[in-house]
């Protein structure tokens, strides 16, 4: 009499898990499929433009004359720091967003390693900001050049010393900003709370700080702060004060890595 042996079923390969490759696609899918997400690039660079525009325009029209225009790049950059407040707000949503409709949960099934996913937003939204941001610094730099050598004011060029890695900084700039509003729309979960948390830190901590801190504390700490230290370096002619070029995107770096890996921590050991 003879027996017949069965092989015991082989643990299933789970096959759902996406690669690396698979959770870059699908954080490209989900990002330019929300309609908001176009919108707030085009909306960025709309600002960027119209406000650098009606900056070289107006600039040299009142009382005092504005023959000491001593920075042509910086006046048609303008729109940056508004800027920053739309792109910065898409940051927060690429996360917040799927944590209101709790997408999350399945978005963490299918990557339990969770980072991953982090790095794919993070890397799709730089792959859209950068580009997009920086085109919108030539055009209005571009553009608003000849409108102030219309009026009879300095102009820069881009062969001028400063003047390209003014225009790199500004794309950086924004493009940072943006990251942050991830990390803090992974730390706080809530767009309300990482959308006002962004703008305290990014918009309104330079003029709280000069309102509150006492004056010998000022001018050595709000130097520090993300968007004084990208003064230093999106600047031709930086303001008084500021920390130097290498030092200003030392700290600015520091601005978007630390919130970044506080939300790596925090996406790793909270529940979804």
């Amino acid at each position: 009499m003879s027996t017949t042996t069965v092989d015991p079923p082989r643990a299933a390969k789970s096959s759902y898990r996406l690669s690396s490759a698979g959770v870059l696609r699908s954080e490209w899918v989900k990002l330019r499929s929300v309609r908001s997400s176009g919108l707030a690039v085009l909306g960025a660079a709309l600002m960027m433009l119209v406000t650098g525009l009606v900056f070289a325009s107006t600039v040299g029209s009142d009382s005092d004359g504005a023959n000491g225009v001593t920075d042509p790049t910086g006046i048609t950059l303008s729109g940056v720091m508004f800027a920053q407040l739309v792109i910065g707000v898409l940051g927060v949503l690429v996360v917040s967003g799927e944590y209101s409709t709790g997408m999350i949960r399945s978005t963490l099934t299918g990557v339990p390693s969770r980072l991953p996913v982090l790095a794919g937003k993070v890397a799709v939204v730089v792959g859209t900001v950068f580009p997009a941001m920086l085109a919108s610094a030539f055009a209005v730099f571009l553009s608003g050049q000849p409108i102030m050598g219309g009026a009879g004011l300095p102009t820069a060029r881009l062969g001028d010393p400063g003047v390209l890695a003014a225009l790199v900084g500004s794309a950086v700039t924004m493009t940072g900003v943006t990251v942050i509003g991830v990390a803090l729309g992974t730390i706080v979960r809530n767009t309300a709370g990482a959308i006002s948390t962004l703008v305290v830190l990014v918009f309104l901590a330079p003029g709280l700080g000069g309102l509150l801190l006492p004056s010998s504390w000022r001018d050595y700490a709000l130097k520090y702060l993300p968007s004084k230290a990208a003064e230093a370096f999106t600047g031709v002619v930086p303001a008084p004060g500021l920390l130097t070029a290498t030092a200003g995107a030392a700290v600015f770096a520091v601005w978007v890595v630390v919130p970044l890996i506080l939300a790596a921590v925090l996406l790793r050991r909270r529940d979804a």
